[in-house]
């Protein structure tokens, strides 16, 4: 292969390693951080825990894998909800998984030069 073919696979691979780090981190924006946001990880792969509540005023335990969002239980009292995430939590450390509180969480935009 040529150099400038090399280089532009490394480019194209680092780039799409960024954008799925973007799109993680996106979703969590879009989440109300509070003391319910939990992170897991085990190597490289990484799944949330939240609790989020609804119009209805009904709290949503939510867990997300592979950037997919999963209802995992709801109820009337936050409480609940997050028995839920607690528990989750506890399997996944139990499978070996390390797993934090998120106090906060930024996100930031990719931005291509034209020439690339």
């Amino acid at each position: 292969m040529k150099r400038d073919q090399i280089s532009a696979e490394k480019n194209i691979k680092a780039l799409c390693a960024t954008a799925l780090t973007v799109l993680f981190f996106s979703s969590l924006a879009n989440a109300d951080i509070g003391d319910s946001l939990v992170l897991c990880k085990n190597n490289k792969t990484v799944r949330t825990l939240r609790v989020e509540m609804g119009k209805d005023e009904k709290c949503r335990a939510i867990y997300t894998k592979q950037g997919v969002d999963e209802t995992i239980g709801s109820g009337q009292n936050v409480d609940s909800c997050v028995e839920f995430v607690s528990n989750v939590r506890k399997n996944l450390e139990e499978a070996k998984w390390n797993c934090r509180e998120v106090k906060e969480a930024r996100t930031s935009t990719l931005q291509l030069d034209a020439a690339e």
